[in-house]
């Protein structure tokens, strides 16, 4: 494994003596992950979205996040979760579905899209069932940046951007947080604070991640809650009868949250029954022993952890009332013990797994991770000699220091990926460094 400081290095070594290289550098598989715990939405979701997932041959966790986000977009600043009298939460969400290429993001999102964009057209006044005609008919879902202003000015209760894609949304979303000139403000839309109050869902291809979040501010992926499930194995191509309700019933059930929402400034409040208080305190008990173990980014995200509990329990009590009942109140009003039970089991068993894979992934923050990550660039690019400029400014898109990425060349050079290439003529050894031609076949 790495080390942490630059050995003393072999130079012009014949090539015969390259060294074997370390193999654990260049793991780029997905690491064992959980898979997602369809039980912990209400009926009928859970069915609908197992059925979802099936049809589109897709990993029922990127189906669970797009339902989850399909809520959110709905409810957004508009239903609040109340804690405690200076304590409550809107139903937004920022979330990402990591995977390859056809690994089933888009059929998933697709399934959750179709019944989104039928309450969405009756929401701004375009078929019968048009809801909650008080509000502002901006779009509920978004697809650019660039007609995102529009739609938050006309102060609808939630609006979801949407960026089904490759990993350049992300980026593009690191460089506006950046900018000084107002970038904050995504950082405070997560909260509903100022002129932005946005979720978000997109797709991201991990081999991208590095670079997608490359200059970062920590608290930017604290706020994502990641999905990166394993590839969807075969699904049978013969037609299968299983009585689960499509596309129009769960418009049907999405219609009926839209109607119970309010405004941004007149929310839809669920309070906290007394066992879930009690379930919910217990659990913030523990919540402070857990990230006290945790570092960087990790330590960021587990800081979200409260909010993004409370937020879940109240998307899992949304969900639970849309089915209609004898008992179920008109509107909704309570999140009960089992909503915020299965949010805490959500949110910790596990958003927070797949949030720590991501995040090692994308964010190298010590000397191991950067290493890793210079190991697959030069594997990547079939690179025979490297700069320290280039190993700084393309392996490492400029995260690092000259004397960071001349560590990280020592570093690698100790476990046989290079060494300083042998002068022509003599005298100080050159600046430019050999690659071990077995990388290649690595």
């Amino acid at each position: 494994m790495p080390v942490d400081a630059p050995p003393t290095l072999p130079f012009g070594a014949p090539p015969e003596d390259w060294p074997a290289i370390d193999p654990s550098l260049l793991d780029d598989s997905r690491p064992a992950l959980p898979v997602f715990p369809v039980d912990v939405l209400p009926s009928p979701w859970k069915d609908w979205a197992v059925t979802a997932a099936r049809r589109a041959g897709a990993p029922v966790d990127y189906v669970a996040q797009a339902l989850l986000a399909a809520v959110a977009a709905l409810a957004g600043a508009g239903v609040r979760v109340s804690v405690t009298p200076s304590w409550s939460e809107p139903l937004m969400l920022w979330q990402a579905l990591v995977g390859a290429a056809s690994t089933g993001k888009t059929p998933a999102l697709d399934a959750v899209a179709r019944p989104l964009a039928a309450v969405e057209k009756a929401l701004r006044g375009h078929g019968a069932e048009a809801a909650r005609p008080e509000q502002g008919k901006g779009a509920v879902v978004v697809h650019d940046f660039a007609t995102l202003t529009k739609a938050v000015a006309a102060r609808p209760p939630g609006v979801l951007l949407w960026r089904d894609e490759a990993t350049p949304w992300l980026a593009d979303l690191v460089r506006q947080a950046n900018d000084t000139r107002g970038g904050g403000r995504w950082l405070d839309a997560w909260s509903a604070r100022g002129e932005l109050a946005v979720s978000i869902i997109g797709s991201l291809h991990p081999d991208g991640l590095a670079e997608a979040m490359a200059g970062s501010p920590d608290g930017l992926p604290a706020r994502f809650l990641f999905a990166w499930p394993a590839p969807p194995g075969h699904q049978s191509l013969a037609p299968a009868d299983d009585g689960v309700p499509a596309d129009d019933e769960a418009r049907k059930l999405l219609q009926r949250i839209a109607q119970a929402v309010g405004s941004p400034e007149q929310p839809c409040l669920l309070a906290l029954d007394s066992d879930a208080l009690m379930v919910l305190d217990r659990w913030l008990g523990r919540l402070p022993e857990t990230a006290r173990a945790a570092e960087g980014f990790d330590a960021a995200w587990l800081g979200k952890g409260r909010g993004t509990a409370v937020r879940l329990s109240g998307l899992l009590a949304l969900l639970d009332w849309s089915r209609p009942s004898a008992t179920a109140p008109v509107v909704p009003r309570r999140v009960m013990r089992d909503h915020v039970l299965a949010a805490t089991r959500l949110w910790e068993g596990y958003f927070h797994p797949h949030a720590r894979a991501v995040l090692a992934r994308g964010l190298p923050s010590d000397f191991s991770l950067q290493a890793r990550r210079v190991a697959r660039w030069l594997k990547s690019t079939r690179r025979t000699q490297v700069t320290r400029t280039e190993v700084r400014t393309q392996g490492l898109g400029k995260t690092v220091n000259a004397g960071r990425a001349e560590a990280l060349l020592g570093n690698l050079c100790a476990l046989g990926f290079v060494r300083p290439l042998r002068p022509e003529t003599g005298g100080r050894p050159s600046e430019r460094w050999e690659v071990n031609p077995a990388l290649a076949a690595a």
